[in-house]
């Protein structure tokens, strides 16, 4: 099931991790949402058996604060894992464990979220709630493999949008047949998609915040010299953290930023899934034309 931000609030995370009898199994960028943790400590104290991986060094997040956050999700009882070393960020590196899902016995949650206030009150996000077989058990795949420091393997990538390695998944979604339309935080530094978008021109619709970097707004404009139409959302009052691929039968949503980072073989943890359900698509649609018309033309 689709729910989006910020009208869906924190509640269908809480309701995955209620429901949970045996396991759940948590990873994500950031958490600091007090329902979430609240949440957890009620999932251990029913005999849960409670894991979550967070990234050890979040940009721009300060070390004091990583440790507060640290220090909240052992008090709920967790057990505490930090992200495999290859996804941490060190001196000259932008490499993150950026994901954001939960997993228990029978259902996955993916989306764009992080775990904070701002992701269920403020920002544009999408997550998926499925009890997708195939779906739940990739997830629970890559968790055990990075809860253990282990590589996931090949068949996770087959049934989720999973980075290290996304690139070629990204675009085989902007290459499908007639309109693209894409809202994502950054439009980022990966030539391959870049490229993409500008092979659709004017069938590829781009709404990006009005906040986006220098390098961006370059990459922004070159796109829109091969007639892509972009417009840039403006901060107040929702801001566009998500990161959506729609097409007319088929959409993408999760963790990933269009950036090298985010999509090459040797950069971040990413999480995403591909949605199919035509009520879901023209959700999207529906979503994404309201806030079309709630931004700006690229100056």
């Amino acid at each position: 099931m689709l729910y989006i931000e910020p009208t869906a609030g924190v509640a269908p995370i809480v309701q995955v991790i209620d429901r949970a009898r045996h396991t759940v199994d948590l990873n994500v960028y950031y958490l600091s949402s007090r329902p979430i943790l609240d949440a957890l400590r009620a999932a251990h104290a029913r005999g849960v058996v409670v894991r979550v991986i967070l990234d050890g060094r979040p940009w721009h997040i300060t070390p004091q604060k990583v440790q507060q956050e640290a220090r909240a999700v052992v008090e709920t009882g967790a057990k505490l894992n930090w992200a495999p070393g290859r996804f941490e960020a060190g001196p000259g590196r932008f490499v993150y464990d950026h994901a954001k899902y939960v997993v228990t016995g029978r259902t996955a949650e993916i989306g764009t979220a992080n775990f904070d206030y701002s992701a269920f009150h403020f920002n544009r996000e999408y997550l998926d709630i499925t009890h997708n077989s195939n779906i739940v058990r990739a997830t629970r795949d890559v968790f055990m493999a990075d809860w253990t420091n282990q590589r996931a393997g090949n068949w996770p990538h087959r049934i989720l949008v999973l980075s290290p390695g996304s690139t070629h998944k990204i675009v085989s979604v902007i290459d499908q047949p007639g309109n693209v339309e894409i809202e994502t935080e950054e439009i980022g530094d990966d030539r391959a998609v870049l490229d993409a978008l500008a092979r659709k021109g004017k069938q590829a619709w781009v709404i990006l915040p009005a906040s986006i970097s220098a390098a961006d707004k370059r990459n922004a404009s070159w796109l829109a010299a091969h007639g892509v139409h972009v417009r840039l959302m403006p901060v107040r009052p929702t801001y566009l953290h998500a990161k959506l691929i729609c097409t007319a039968d088929k959409a993408f949503i999760g963790s990933e930023n269009f950036s090298y980072s985010s999509l090459g073989v040797s950069g971040n943890r990413e999480v995403g899934v591909m949605l199919h359900k035509a009520s879901e698509i023209h959700r999207l649609q529906a979503q994404f034309r309201h806030d079309w018309r709630r931004s700006r033309r690229l100056a």
